[in-house]
């Protein structure tokens, strides 16, 4: 019997990291990393805590035992903070908020996780983006910042470590009807959705599609994939 394929999911405890999660766990082994709301998921689902804003020095402790008992390993990136404030106010603070958990953490867990990788010959680091983030509005400098440091990340260890067999890529999302969507007032979602050529938001169907490909397609390395109806 073929060993099932491990997913490791950043932000496991956002509104669109959940859903997919809840719909793949029959197809993988789960494990979701998540920092203060715990999510609801079904009961095979490894479910542990980690703060991104940290030096994330507890990294073997945390994951290890996962690494040690899988062997194919797809780390999906749903984490992401998003403080909207006009450029001239932003502070340290905020800015390096935003670095440590957009960015940085990302990056140390991709390097945790890198190695057994390699010596497996196999891996998929799927980067979820957005096209409002990299397409940048009023008050979104870092969060803009931060989405395209993490697609330009992808690119460069795309060619770094293609050789092993690992592909890095990212689906860049438009509006789904959850998270912060979801509870924005009808007048405004009216005004966003007639702004997407398709007119409508988007299923996790649609994100579903486009992971089960890149999971599976081993010649798509350093891609981004826009699931967002036509937004770009």
């Amino acid at each position: 019997m073929v060993k099932k394929k491990c997913l490791i999911v950043l932000g496991g405890s956002s509104g669109i990291g959940k859903e997919i999660i809840n719909k793949i766990q029959n197809r993988y082994n789960i494990c979701a990393l998540y920092n203060k709301n715990k999510p609801i998921l079904k009961k095979n689902a490894k479910i542990l805590q980690l703060d991104l804003n940290t030096n994330l020095s507890n990294l073997k402790e945390i994951l290890g035992p996962t690494l040690k008992n899988n062997k194919n390993f797809v780390l999906i990136n749903f984490a992401a903070v998003k403080i909207d404030k006009i450029s001239l106010f932003i502070n340290d603070n905020e800015f390096d908020y935003t670095v440590n958990v957009n960015i940085k953490s990302f990056l140390k867990i991709i390097q945790f996780i890198l190695p057994k990788m390699m010596k497996n010959n196999w891996g998929r680091i799927i980067n979820i983006s957005s096209s409002g983030g990299l397409k940048g509005d009023k008050g979104t400098a870092l969060y803009s910042l931060s989405k395209s440091a993490t697609q330009t990340m992808m690119k460069v260890m795309s060619q770094e470590y293609g050789k092993f067999n690992i592909t890095f890529n990212t689906i860049k999302l438009g509006n789904f009807n959850y998270g912060l969507f979801k509870v924005l007032d009808k007048k405004l979602k009216r005004k966003i959705i007639q702004k997407i050529p398709s007119n409508k938001t988007g299923k996790i169907s649609n994100i579903l599609s486009a992971l089960y490909f890149l999971i599976d397609a081993d010649y798509v390395n350093g891609s981004t994939i826009d699931v967002d109806g036509g937004m770009n």
